[in-house]
């Protein structure tokens, strides 16, 4: 590795290199046809700080995952309207000041939108902001680097790699936390443990099988297999039996890691349950949702009791 402080130059050699520089601080904006016609602001949600900067506003929020429905529900106390616009959506839904619409498909030339499935709203947005995502980002490897890895803007996806953690031809380089739509913390926790077995005792399988595994990742679109590129790193529910081989390899695995990971899948799961039907950027009472676990003396460990704050 080499690196620079205050011009002054460093360079040293390591047996291994763990990569965890976080996937949260390029933002990935979409081209937008027709964007030049709008006259209005425009930022990407990294830039949100404060919902009073769009009190009287009509603000439209483009992506309805995570970001843009808390984004639209925090504005909308403020904001006169709120659009949000998801590209799992093919209809029109109301709640209060958000309306709920399909993909933006582009800016008109009067500056209104126009969206997906023949929606007909016209509205004239003082403000757009992309809740678009991020893009995976590795400044310090470049052609100097010679290595085969492929990490295009736009494109959220990092090859090859085996198991979404191992470089797949230099397995003494790993890249940590770019799995996404999972519970975060115990993973990335379970990815350095496996690191470091690997480390120490080179358990990986060869190069051969390494390579076939990273192919097949790189283009089935994640565990939902939906060919999608962007999906490359979703997990979803799958993310339990991934951090079930990741115990193995660490040599972790046994009945508390499993009592932990089961426990883990059940708050996790019945989050999910509740989530289910509510209106992006509507409320989300499940957030009031408070979980216990059952201690060992009571000898029940993995289950737990739900309850909401009063």
């Amino acid at each position: 590795l080499e690196w620079k402080i205050d011009e002054e130059k460093y360079a040293e050699t390591f047996d291994a290199v763990c990569v965890a520089n976080g996937h949260y601080a390029v933002p990935s904006i979409p081209v937008l046809p027709g964007i030049e016609h709008f006259k209005g602001r425009t930022l990407h949600s990294i830039e949100y700080d404060d919902p009073e900067e769009f009190r009287g506003q009509t603000v439209l929020c483009i992506g309805g995952r995570a970001s843009g429905a808390d984004l639209a529900r925090e504005i909308s106390e403020v904001a006169d309207q709120v659009y949000l616009s998801s590209a799992t959506e093919d209809k029109v839904d109301t709640h209060k000041n958000v309306t709920l619409v399909p993909r933006t498909k582009s800016i008109n030339s009067d500056g209104t939108a126009q969206f997906d499935h023949n929606c007909d709203i016209t509205a004239i947005f003082d403000t757009i902001i992309y809740c678009t995502g991020y893009d995976y980002n590795f400044p310090f490897v470049n052609a100097e680097s010679k290595l085969d890895l492929s990490v295009a803007p736009g494109e959220r996806r990092v090859t090859p790699l085996y198991m979404q953690l191992w470089h797949a031809l230099y397995p003494n380089l790993s890249f940590v936390g770019l799995l996404h739509s999972v519970l975060p913390f115990p993973l990335f926790e379970l990815q350095v443990e496996a690191i470091v077995a690997q480390f120490r005792k080179s358990i990986l399988p060869g190069l051969k099988e390494r390579e076939e595994c990273a192919s097949v990742d790189a283009i089935k679109g994640g565990s939902k297999s939906s060919g999608n590129l962007k999906d490359t790193h979703y997990l979803g529910a799958a993310q339990w039996d991934y951090c079930r081989d990741l115990a193995r390899i660490a040599g972790l695995y046994d009945k508390e890691m499993e009592d932990y990971l089961s426990v883990n899948q059940a708050m996790y799961d019945h989050s999910e349950k509740e989530r289910k039907g509510l209106t992006p950027g509507g409320p989300d009472p499940y957030r009031e949702t408070r979980y216990w676990r059952i201690p060992k003396a009571f000898g029940v460990v993995s289950s737990l009791v739900s309850g909401r704050r009063v």
